[in-house]
């Protein structure tokens, strides 16, 4: 008996790279099926979504220009009523486009205070029996995660997240070419180039009915993908057949221009587009509980003969035994009608590469969603939140500049008839600017002795309202000097600077813990991919040594058939937790509740594996002098000198623990 297809080829980001040989035929299929009205409408909607968001991109494209420093982009009316940059208006005045670039700033700081901060994944099941199990399953997440660098990978994200408010992940099972083998593959999606039912409201995208991705690939990236043979590759270059063989050099490289350029229905020169569309279908199956087995599964209508074919032999086998019929668990089995996720991988003119139902044991699609705030389907991200402060900060400086610029400064006031004879104005103004100059004249009466004029106009307020719109803006983003490390009154007390620091991260509380959560629904759909694709025991190198022996390796058959999630906990990598850990375990050494081994085992203390190996090399050596000495090697130190024992023990560094 055998349930619907998922067979577990190697998923990619594009599509199976190895599959097996069940799937390639039903591949090769697809690949010829050709252009159906089906897949034009299919991209026609998917069109429609992507235009839907042209306000969100263009809103992030802002953000973004804003935080790089470009500040003065934005269209405005001339004299002449032409819509020019703001800042090609104000050179035209005469004037400086001056900035003050604070957005970026509290990126950083905020990026700072993520990466100070940042979460760990930890595995834990539903049953407690299982818990033994859960330790293992961590390490095994936590080897995928150092396999993807998602430490770089997840910040970069939280970047986006504070840039504009949307975040996209992909998980998949791919090659790596570096290490020659298959493994889980975690990757960011650019925003720019994603697409969905903009009538999401969910704030776990349940909601979704449909979800893609614009793809722009190389041809020979392209054929290695899709071609299985040579009839294969001729069919995608037919396909593509209007594409350069080449990559025109941009113009704009190493910037957004690009990226803000995208087009939905063409590619760069020298790029294959390919859209990856995930959508729900629906159809009438078998839903089949199997009392026998315990599992719930899904049938087609047409394998209803099949199922009842094999209760018939159930009832056969079992009489040879003497059970009777009605003591055999039957089938039970009820017709509903199934919602499935199916990707289809299209050609810009509808041409299928590959289809298909999901591959994947957790049933839906690969991408990982996040949109914040989600308040009546609105997304936007904290940098648009102090865009208006930013820019009246930046009007502000090049008002003060204009001003203090075209403000009288040491200007001299001579009448005509002060001005000794001999001498003219540009004589008399080298003389009065010379360092000791001396100017001789006769004084007249009722003539006014030369005078040095300067005004004080910048003291107009826009100092004052500047100062105001720099403690705003770190009140909107709750970034104070506080969080920033600035260094307070020497009366402060340590509590107070704290508690200000605690106080001022609240109003940033909810961004981080949506991205946590983003973190933790990826997380959960990582685990579900290695518990499907790791079909061997498999050693998990990962960093640190605080974790048992038996949790090094990964066992497949050992976490069958359980469910395992994750939940976000404290990051256990921060100089002040390292201190902590370390600390408790001195004192617990100095009370001899551990010893020395244990302490080794559990610090952070750099040097920590070095000493352990070499007290593991001791010990084989104490065990090898044991046995000649006629000591029972399972209980060294049982029925033996005491004198012999406790030179061995110390010997071998071991500290008797004391029982409390």
């Amino acid at each position: 008996m055998k349930p619907l297809d998922k067979s577990l080829y190697t998923v990619s980001y594009l599509m199976p790279s190895k599959p097996k040989e069940e799937v390639i035929k039903g591949r090769i299929a697809a690949l010829n099926r050709g252009d159906g009205q089906e897949n034009l409408e299919l991209l026609d909607q998917s069109g429609l979504f992507w235009s839907a968001l042209e306000d969100f991109r263009d809103r992030r494209s802002k953000s973004r220009k804003y935080e790089r420093g470009d500040q003065w982009h934005e269209l405005v009316q001339n004299e002449n009523g032409e819509w020019v940059r703001e800042d090609t208006l104000i050179r035209e005045q005469n004037r400086l486009a001056l900035k003050h670039n604070v957005i970026r700033q509290l990126v950083k700081n905020l990026l700072g205070q993520y990466r100070t901060n940042q979460a760990k994944s930890v595995v834990f099941s539903r049953t407690r029996e299982d818990a033994s199990l859960c330790e293992m399953m961590t390490n095994a997440l936590q080897a995928v995660k150092e396999l993807n660098q998602t430490k770089e990978m997840d910040a970069q994200q939280f970047h986006e997240h504070i840039l504009s408010g949307m975040v996209v992940g992909k998980v998949g099972y791919d090659y790596f070419r570096e290490l020659d083998r298959n493994d889980v593959l975690i990757e960011n999606i650019n925003v720019n180039r994603i697409f969905f039912n903009t009538d999401v409201m969910d704030i776990r995208t349940k909601d979704l009915n449909l979800i893609g991705e614009i793809i722009d690939i190389d041809m020979d990236t392209l054929i290695s993908r899709f071609a299985r043979d040579r009839d294969d590759e001729e069919y995608i270059r037919q396909a593509y057949i209007d594409v350069k063989g080449f990559v025109t050099a941009q113009s704009d490289a190493m910037s957004a221009d690009s990226v803000d350029s995208i087009n939905f229905y063409s590619a760069n020169d020298g790029k294959c587009r390919v859209y990856e569309i995930w959508y729900l279908k629906s159809e009438w199956r078998l839903w089949v509980h199997d009392p026998s087995q315990g599992t719930y599964r899904f049938y087609r209508l047409e394998d209803e003969d099949m199922l009842h074919a094999e209760m018939e032999s159930r009832i056969i086998r079992a009489a040879q035994y003497g059970i009777l019929p009605e003591e055999i668990p039957q089938l039970k089995i009820e017709r509903r009608y199934e919602q499935f996720w199916y990707v289809k991988f299209l050609t810009p003119n509808g041409k299928v590469l590959y289809e298909g139902e999901t591959p994947y044991l957790h049933q839906r699609h690969p991408y990982i969603l996040s949109l914040y705030p989600l308040l009546d389907g609105e997304v936007w991200g904290l940098v648009e939140d102090v865009i208006d402060q930013q820019r009246y900060i930046n009007r502000l400086i090049s008002l003060l500049d204009y001003i203090m610029g075209t403000s009288a400064k040491g200007l001299l006031m001579v009448p005509e008839e002060s001005i000794p004879e001999g001498m003219n104005p540009d004589d008399f103004s080298d003389e009065w600017t010379k360092v000791g100059g001396v100017i001789v004249y006769k004084s007249r009466g009722g003539t006014p002795a030369p005078t040095v004029i300067s005004s004080n106009s910048t003291n107009i307020g826009a100092s004052e309202i500047l100062a105001v719109e720099m403690q705003l803006i770190n009140q909107l983003t709750g970034i104070n000097q506080a969080i920033q490390g600035i260094q307070s009154s020497a009366s402060d007390p340590a509590s107070k600077y704290a508690m200000m620091a605690q106080h001022s991260s609240m109003n940033n509380r909810d961004v981080i813990e949506n991205f946590h959560s983003w973190i933790q629904r990826r997380d959960n759909i990582v685990l579900q991919t290695i518990i499907q694709f790791y079909n061997e025991k498999t050693y998990l190198g990962i960093s640190g040594h605080s974790y048992a022996d038996e949790a090094k390796y990964y066992d497949p058959e050992a976490v069958k058939d359980i469910q395992f999630f994750t939940q976000i906990s404290a990051m256990s990598d921060t100089p002040v937790y390292r201190q902590m850990i370390d600390d408790t375990l001195f004192k617990l050494l100095e009370l001899q509740v551990i010893d020395g081994k244990m302490f080794l085992e559990n610090t952070s203390l750099p040097f920590a594996d070095k000493i352990l190996d070499g007290i593991s090399k001791k010990q084989e050596e104490i065990a090898e002098q044991a046995q000649e000495a006629g000591i029972d090697p399972g209980n060294p130190l049982e029925n033996v000198n005491p004198v012999l024992a406790n030179a061995l023990m110390q010997e071998g560094g071991v500290a008797k623990p004391k029982i409390l």
